[in-house]
């Protein structure tokens, strides 16, 4: 069996830590400064860096087809109707559209569709330059919204190509590169996240990339521009991430070799917290509570016997749907 990319198994470890601490924040941010720079933080580079890794292991063109069915689809599948059923009868909505991902469920079916067509789409020339282009464009028509993840299955794609055509020569270079450089990348977004936290007239739903300028109610220049700084710190940070991350094995090695239960699993652990959450009118103690309990929750659903329970369960399903190969 191959060695495994402890690399690339850290950083994945890493970024599921803060997809869950960052979706434990969803509330606590409206009320609270600090978590709002966290939040901000994290938002600006976390699933650009989780989705160039997923590129960079799409090189199997066949294999990333073949399995994209079951790892993303699927799950989406499996998720998005319970948790759309809760929404409506919880009274939280009262409409139920299937093809609106919920929540965090967007990137499992933007990573099926870009894994499907990934082959398709090389076939363009120049095509990062192409997709990164409309990437920045994405933000002014109205018709890139949240509706099947249009809008940042476009908008994130640059991200998930840079991955595919990085390869280990690149990712070296970068290794040996002076750490100073990149911790005062780190240091500069942090900054900057704290500047754009403070700013009332910049709105955070800008970092999510799922709706056009004119639903934010935001100028269509000034939008281009956060825009394009988007993409610049998102793919530094990426290479931040890559140079300052040890290749050794740690206690991220484990987590970031099982991250697709924690995705899967966590927005329903991490849901039944907000209810906490409003009982406790201290921010400090809540920021707590969200940065505890995501530890716990990322811990328990990245061991071995909870993800090979959910990939067991996925190929079930998958073999009862699907024909078999011969």
């Amino acid at each position: 069996m191959k060695d495994r990319n402890l690399l690339f198994d850290n950083i994945k470890g890493l970024l599921i830590f803060l997809v869950v601490f960052g979706h434990s924040l969803e509330l606590l941010k409206n009320n609270y400064e600090i978590a709002k720079i966290i939040y901000t933080f994290i938002y600006i580079f976390h699933m650009p860096a989780f989705i160039f890794i997923s590129g960079y292991f799409s090189k199997n063109l066949k294999k990333s087809q073949d399995t994209a069915f079951e790892k993303f689809l699927i799950p989406f599948l499996l998720i998005t109707l319970p948790w759309n059923i809760v929404l409506v009868l919880l009274g939280i909505t009262d409409f139920y559209s299937f093809f609106t991902p919920a929540w965090a469920m967007w990137y499992l079916y933007s990573m099926f569709v870009w894994k499907l067509i990934l082959p398709y789409i090389l076939k363009i020339k120049n095509i990062f330059k192409v997709c990164l282009f409309l990437g920045i464009l994405a933000g002014l028509f109205i018709e890139f919204n949240d509706f099947m993840s249009i809008s940042r299955t476009i908008t994130f794609l640059p991200y998930f190509l840079a991955g595919y055509f990085f390869d280990e020569t690149l990712i070296d270079k970068i290794k040996n590169k002076k750490h100073i450089i990149f911790v005062l990348l780190i240091l500069l977004t942090f900054t900057l996240s704290v500047i754009f936290s403070l700013s009332d007239s910049i709105p955070v739903e800008i970092l999510w990339l799922d709706r056009p300028f004119i639903n934010l109610k935001y100028p269509i220049r000034l939008g281009l521009v956060i825009r394009i700084i988007l993409y610049f710190l998102g793919f530094l940070m990426t290479f931040a991430l890559i140079n300052i991350t040890t290749c050794k094995q740690c206690f991220l090695s484990k987590i970031g070799k099982n991250t697709l239960s924690v995705y899967i699993l966590h927005i329903f652990l991490i849901g039944s917290f907000f209810g906490i959450s409003k009982s406790i009118n201290n921010n400090i103690l809540n920021l707590l509570l969200c940065t505890i309990s995501s530890i716990i929750v990322t811990y328990i659903l990245s061991r071995d016997a909870v993800n090979n329970t959910v990939l067991r369960f996925l190929t079930f399903i998958t073999n009862k749907i699907m024909y078999k190969e011969h």
